[in-house]
């Protein structure tokens, strides 16, 4: 097990490979080539005039890093444009 004894994180997990699975099926089955396949991890923060106090710590030490994040995600490239730009 990935997260050692926890049932319930291990499902989880489970079930979003196979939503994952699923999608790079129909991928393929659309004719899309999956040989140059890059997945790349982001992280969504908050707006630059946010007024919560995490971003305003980060807008008073100058450190964009430091804002509150929205959402953590994982963007999936095909093909020719595979996100090295």
């Amino acid at each position: 097990m990935l997260f050692g004894r926890d049932p319930r994180k291990q499902a989880v997990l489970e079930r979003a490979m196979k939503q994952v699975e699923k999608m790079l099926r129909d991928l393929q089955n659309e004719g899309k080539d999956l040989a140059k396949l890059k997945l790349k991890k982001y992280q969504k923060t908050h707006f630059t005039n946010c007024t919560c106090p995490q971003c305003l710590e980060a807008k008073r030490r100058n450190n964009p890093h430091m804002r509150g994040i929205l959402e953590d995600g994982v963007k999936l490239y095909v093909g020719e444009g595979s996100g090295d730009e």
